[in-house]
């Protein structure tokens, strides 16, 4: 009797340990970038969800964002954009590169990245529709969407100008729409 609870209580402490240890809680961006590893969580992050109404020939769309809320904390201030549907949440799947601001020929859902880089002389980065790399959400529950990413990110003004960016991944909350 003795052994049969001692065993019982090692179980759930065994099941209790591991349902913590799977649990992810809380927005978070991960990426390496020129040797760095870039870890961002909690306050350094914010997230929005905001309605975008047909305009000059642009398709209605949603823009879900992940963003790095101080820029001037971060050496690497990287922006993350979800573009879907009209009123959609993302999905799981794998996602094409669009430019940062949205054009009437991108395709939805797609995926945009916007890099200010404050190391050195202080340039910005953005993505491009021939972007190389890939975007994948991986999961998409509980009003939460996580997903992973690699991307040579082009700089703004000049093309040939890039910046890696691998082994990346990102949780945030599906706000409610703004």
């Amino acid at each position: 009797m003795k052994y049969l609870i001692k065993a019982m209580f090692t179980l759930i402490a065994v099941t209790i340990f591991t349902a913590v240890a799977a649990q992810t809680t809380g927005a978070y961006l991960k990426f390496e970038i020129e040797g760095k590893t870039i870890a961002l969580k909690g306050n350094d992050l914010a997230s929005y969800n905001s309605f975008e109404a047909a305009e000059a020939g642009i398709p209605a769309h949603n823009n879900h964002a992940l963003f790095v809320t101080d820029e001037h904390k971060q050496a690497y201030k990287l922006e993350l954009k979800i573009f879907t549907a009209p009123h959609t949440n993302p999905v799981v799947g794998k996602l094409p590169f669009v430019p940062s601001v949205y054009a009437a020929n991108n395709p939805l859902p797609a995926v945009s990245f916007y890099l200010t880089k404050n190391v050195g002389e202080r340039s910005v980065h953005s993505s491009r529709a021939n972007s190389k790399g890939y975007v994948e959400i991986t999961k998409v529950a509980n009003g939460w969407v996580e997903g992973k990413f690699a991307i040579d990110i082009s700089h703004a003004y000049y093309d040939e100008q890039v910046i890696p960016i691998t082994n990346g991944s990102f949780r945030f909350k599906i706000e409610k729409e703004m």
